[in-house]
């Protein structure tokens, strides 16, 4: 016999999972009074995806070494793979702020990163990659040093590979040519 406790005990668990879905996130997230923290709020909670010291600039910086495309970048028209100013970001020269993105069809991974102001403290950037769905939210940083700008990044994750495209293409006509032989 199941106790009443038991069950309501699991139906917490559950809405509190559900809950636990949404939320701000700080990167890099360390207790340590001299880090600058980075935080990202978004429907569903994002990843920490790096930190680092220095300049991220969108042309082959951390976050390209880590396989994602550049495609936008907030403070110019000419950085991305094309800049059309799919990010829009406020707040820009200040501490918090938004962020949204109309996402670029062929892309299903992204990440948008922050980079604030060097020297002060560290880190100077964090890149975060967002849930799938999440193309909007809000951001702020610690600390005097205001926003520089943001770059928005991107990933093919469910592209088939050219190879395997041009053999199933093969397989697909030798298939009519053979069922169109066989009728005649």
């Amino acid at each position: 016999m199941t106790k009443p406790y038991n069950i309501l005990l699991a139906l917490a668990l559950i809405a509190a999972a559900g809950t636990a879905a949404a939320g701000p996130i700080s990167c890099p997230g360390t207790a340590a009074t001299t880090d600058r923290e980075f935080t990202l709020n978004t429907s569903v909670t994002a990843t920490c995806l790096a930190t680092g010291v220095g300049n991220i600039n969108g042309n082959d910086d951390d976050v390209n070494d880590l396989g994602y495309i550049t495609l936008d970048k907030s403070d110019d028209n000419i950085s991305g793979l094309a800049p059309f100013n799919w990010l829009t970001i406020t707040g820009s020269g200040t501490t918090s702020g938004t962020f949204s993105f109309v996402p670029p069809a062929g892309y299903d991974t992204f990440v948008i990163a922050f980079k604030s102001g060097e020297g002060i403290l560290d880190p100077d950037w964090a890149a975060f990659e967002l849930p799938a769905g999440v193309f909007s939210g809000s951001w702020s940083i610690s600390g005097n040093q205001a926003l520089s700008h943001a770059n928005l990044y991107g990933r093919h994750t469910s592209v088939v590979p050219e190879p395997a495209t041009l053999a199933l293409l093969g397989l697909g006509l030798a298939g009519l040519g053979f069922r169109r032989r066989k009728k005649v």
